[in-house]
């Protein structure tokens, strides 16, 4: 289903374009806060056009549904001008830059630009899921009932329904989560990277803005490595020799073959890193060329789409398979280890409240501001962060948040969140070491700190890659799981532990993007005055 509009290309236009969108989008029973941005794409795209269109010519806005993904076009039938990219400046104009990379829906690849008959730039979207906490909550209360019934009912009975059915139909199922990981860390990767343009006219802010990125990463893993070692790790590894070998040889491997032979085998292999080198190179490599072949650019875009929605439905089918994964396993005697689980999600919030406690120490060390009136000035977005679990819907409280009340200068706000929220989730990392031996214990593996601390430089990377939407990052698991050898049955545990923790976690990562600006702008003042001195 499509529906076209063809409008004047001139600023009368933009209420004409703006009502079409959200009549659309309201049929389409998208949230308020998607169509709000979807209006300030158009917006935006029409008026950077517009600063060298002729008289009189016109453009193309057209919104295109598939299953639940929204796709909203605009083609202008011109020589390439693409909205994406800012214009070059020198390096004294640096901070005055375009913002039309940023204000563009905060640069994430859900936006994308071609070159085909005329310019063409897309934001796909999506209508309102139900609330995957509220869905896989019931699933988990309704399997351990169900359970519980068929333990004190049948037994017998019991586990032969999980030995029949329950087991097989799981192991389908991540088997297939198995097989789509690899192509959507690979798509979503250069997705990212080739919507990221604008980081040349900002060299000096992304410097510090990385180096904060680096130093919570290392300060993350520190923690919750030290939180595994006093109460999930032992002193014996129990892992058999044909799922363990040697994940020291393994990481070892991955890091010194990053650079692969041929373009197959790292995809063939499932290695990591190497893949991630890979998307690396050819986003790089796409911003180089600039839209210069779009049939190129075509393809990676539509296949991150297509990789997208099918990883989009299997996490619609996360309930569903976390009912029969827990009922499978109380059926078949394993279901004291569920209440285990309540003590790993302490160790979980642990680990994220010593994270916060360090975050707020740097602001009271670095800035001179005592925690609790930053908390008094971060707690709207905090709070929209954390009651949605998406650091993109806290973007407009965070935006002014920043400009207004903690005087942030306006180029650092406007390229260090829409970097945020691509890059800082530096909370994944907990949630991926701490869950990992805990249910590696279910299975009767235990590991041993000198196991962990390979697995612990792959979670650093592979924090990189979690998608920022709500759920989304569960597909992650299956890497680790895959090379501490941990049974994939194991995930459903797993992800429905994410799926909460993923309301804290990305709280938590906005504030580290928060302070990371505060920390910048602070950094930028002191090279200011230092320079003024000099002169």
């Amino acid at each position: 289903m499509e529906q076209k509009k063809t409008l004047l290309l001139s600023l009368s236009s933009l209420d004409e374009a703006n009502e079409f969108v959200q009549e659309m989008l309201q049929n389409y029973k998208c949230p308020k806060s998607d169509s709000i941005r979807a209006q300030l794409f158009v917006e935006e795209t029409i008026v950077y056009w517009l600063k060298e269109a002729k008289q009189n010519e016109t453009f193309e806005l057209s919104i295109k549904k598939r299953f639940k993904t929204i796709t909203l076009t605009l083609n202008y039938r011109s020589e390439p001008k693409n909205p994406l990219t800012a214009s070059e400046l020198s390096e004294d104009q640096e901070l005055e830059f375009s913002r039309i990379g940023q204000d563009i829906l905060i640069g994430l690849s859900s936006v994308t630009y071609s070159y085909e008959k005329g310019n063409n730039i897309s934001y796909t979207l999506k209508q309102k899921p139900l609330n995957p906490a509220l869905t896989t909550a019931i699933a988990f209360v309704s399997a351990i009932l169900c359970g519980l019934i068929f333990l004190a009912a049948a037994p017998a009975l019991g586990k032969m329904f999980g030995t029949m059915i329950l087991t097989p139909i799981s192991s389908t199922f991540f088997g297939f989560l198995n097989a789509i990981v690899i192509p959507v860390l690979f798509f979503s990767a250069i997705g990212s990277i080739f919507n990221m343009d604008n980081l040349a006219q900002m060299k000096k802010i992304f410097r510090m803005l990385l180096t904060w990125t680096i130093t919570i990463i290392l300060v993350t893993s520190a923690v919750s490595l030290l939180v595994a070692q006093i109460f999930l790790l032992s002193e014996a590894s129990t892992q058999t020799q044909n799922v363990s070998g040697d994940l020291w040889q393994q990481i070892g491997t991955m890091i010194f073959g990053i650079i692969p032979t041929n373009i197959i085998q790292p995809f063939l292999d499932g290695n990591t890193l190497q893949i991630m080198f890979l998307a690396v190179v050819s986003g790089v490599v796409m911003l180089t060329l600039n839209g210069r072949f779009p049939s190129i650019t075509k393809i990676i875009t539509e296949s991150n789409l297509i990789f997208s929605t099918i990883l989009d439905a299997v996490c619609a089918l996360m309930p569903l398979v976390v009912f029969i994964s827990i009922l499978n396993m109380m059926v078949s005697g394993e279901g004291i280890a569920l209440l285990g689980a309540f003590r790993l999600i302490m160790l979980i919030l642990g680990s994220y409240l010593i994270i916060n406690l360090i975050l707020l120490a740097s602001v009271a060390i670095i800035e001179k501001i005592s925690p609790l009136a930053y908390l008094k000035t971060a707690a709207p977005f905090l709070l929209v962060a954390m009651s949605t679990a998406s650091s993109s819907a806290a973007f407009a409280s965070h935006t002014a948040t920043a400009l207004s009340k903690q005087k942030i200068r306006d180029s650092v706000v406007y390229f260090s969140i829409p970097v945020g929220v691509l890059f800082n989730k530096q909370d994944a990392i907990p949630l991926l070491i701490l869950t990992s031996p805990f249910v590696g214990q279910i299975y009767g593996i235990n590991f041993t700190i000198a196991e962990m601390i390979p697995v612990v430089v792959l979670c650093m990377i592979l924090s990189v890659a979690v998608p920022p939407s709500p759920g989304m990052g569960a597909f992650i698991f299956t890497i680790v799981y895959n090379l501490l050898g941990i049974p994939l049955e194991g995930l459903a545990l797993a992800v429905t532990i994410a799926i909460f923790m993923d309301y804290p976690a990305t709280a938590s990562n906005v504030m580290i993007t928060n302070i990371g600006m505060l920390h910048t702008e602070h950094w930028l003042k002191k090279r200011e005055e230092s320079t003024k001195i000099t002169v």
